[in-house]
């Protein structure tokens, strides 16, 4: 039944393409979908590659083939290359972060040559190339279907309901899945496998509310700020350390970006309160004076992984062990270092620095380079338009991408998925589609 749902709104969304990026946004946090559906075997057999299947992987695909049939299919409804497609495909490769990204996946295509698992090389590859469709993807649906006022609404909007189940977990106690490893620990999971990437999406939907209420009317205002509440409390039950530390710099930042009064009240009653709901809660509480008493426990409590990550990187400086052979080289070499029978990298730049070598943090530090360069560039049209008395819409929501893709880069040295997360790829798409429309606004 459930996958019969599911293929409805597949083929709904598909007939009203204006809903493909809401209802995307909506699929991937729902992680818990792999619950609903029975494992596969025919499927399974395809190893880890397809994995469990789960809504969001299967409407990420959805994404992605209504993307391709429509490249692929000409204004005058025949096959062929769509010049419009065609067009928009071409603009998005041309954006300086997407090439960063392009580089990034030759690179790691490339490194199958001398990688130590060839397998999860090919693995790792096939999974970036689909994240790149699937950005180019967003691109064209953003440019064509109103998709710059959808996406910062759907982070909002659906941020706020699943903190609205965090709420309800952390109050009744009930979790709807997972509770054997998180309810004995206080910390709240929702619909996601982990509570940190709970917390990594928690921080975009703060950014995009806080984003929103700037210039709305005054009951908007007062319905973002009960949703911002909502996020951060639980943002707080999430007992995610990174996910604290990523939102008290964005906080900040956002409060240098836009220094307007609205967001810097809005930022530090956010601060006030998270602090207030820490030290009322004993389990987070907990949580927190571990960061004071060990700061690298805040980055992860694995530090073996980081050891052997740096020890990978020193045997191969320049290239690495090749994409995805970090947990290969950590069960071989590396084995009697292992605890909890964890083996896969938690920290983001480790796991690059090992598996690509220089080269690869390089392009990650282009890519970071390339984003922020964008700031100067929101700040001249932030003053521009305040002399003219109109509302910088575009700009507002382009410092919402930077912020919101530096959460996930602080957050991905906790909990190491960075590249491959899918937030990433849509945030790089809608950012670099908003990017022609800036001046305009």
């Amino acid at each position: 039944m459930t996958l019969v749902l599911t293929v409805l709104a597949v083929l709904l969304s598909w007939k009203n393409p204006r809903y493909l990026l809401p209802l995307l946004i909506l699929a991937l946090p729902l992680e818990i979908s792999r619950e609903w559906f029975p494992h596969l075997t025919l499927l399974d057999k395809l190893g880890e590659f397809v994995g469990v299947i789960y809504f969001g992987r299967i409407f990420t695909l959805a994404v992605i083939a209504y993307y391709i049939i429509r490249l692929m299919w000409t204004d005058d409804k025949e096959w062929g290359v769509s010049e419009n497609a065609r067009n928009s495909l071409i603009n998005y490769i041309k954006s300086p972060l997407i090439l960063t990204l392009t580089v990034y996946l030759i690179w790691g295509a490339f490194s199958i040559v001398w990688s130590v698992d060839k397998t999860k090389t090919m693995v790792g590859v096939a999974r970036l190339g689909l994240l790149w469709v699937l950005g180019a993807a967003v691109y064209d649906l953003v440019k064509r279907k109103d998709g710059d006022f959808w996406v910062p609404i759907a982070f909002a909007a659906i941020s706020t309901g699943l903190a609205g189940i965090g709420a309800f977990e952390m109050v009744s106690k009930h979790f709807i899945w997972k509770s054997e490893i998180y309810q004995l620990s206080g910390r709240i999971n929702a619909t996601f496998l982990d509570a940190n990437i709970y917390a990594r999406f928690l921080i975009i939907g703060c950014l995009a509310t806080i984003i929103l209420m700037l210039g709305a009317p005054l009951k908007a205002k007062f319905a973002g700020g009960f949703a911002l509440l909502l996020q951060l409390l639980a943002l707080v039950g999430t007992g995610s350390r990174t996910g604290w530390l990523a939102m008290l710099i964005v906080s900040i930042a956002l409060a240098f970006l836009i220094p307007k009064r609205p967001v810097i009240i809005t930022v530090l009653s956010g601060i006030v309160l998270g602090m207030a709901a820490v030290l009322l809660n004993p389990g987070i509480f907990a949580r927190l004076l571990e960061i004071k008493q060990n700061f690298g426990s805040a980055l992860t409590e694995r530090s073996y992984l980081i050891t052997a990550g740096v020890e990978m990187f020193r045997g191969h400086p320049l290239w690495g062990v090749g994409l995805g052979g970090f947990q290969k080289v950590m069960l071989t070499k590396y084995a009697a270092l292992i605890q909890n029978n964890v083996s896969l990298s938690h920290t983001a730049l480790i796991t690059t620095a090992a598996e690509l070598g220089m080269i690869g943090l390089g392009i990650l530090t282009a890519f970071m380079a390339f984003l922020y360069k964008r700031i100067p560039r929101a700040f001249r049209l932030q003053r521009t338009a305040q002399y003219q008395g109109i509302i910088p819409k575009m700009t507002y929501r382009t410092i919402f991408v930077i912020l919101a893709v530096t959460a996930i880069l602080i957050s991905a040295q906790g909990e190491g998925r960075f590249f491959e997360d899918p937030y990433l790829w849509i945030l790089i798409g809608y950012g670099a589609a908003i990017r022609n429309f800036e001046e305009v606004s």
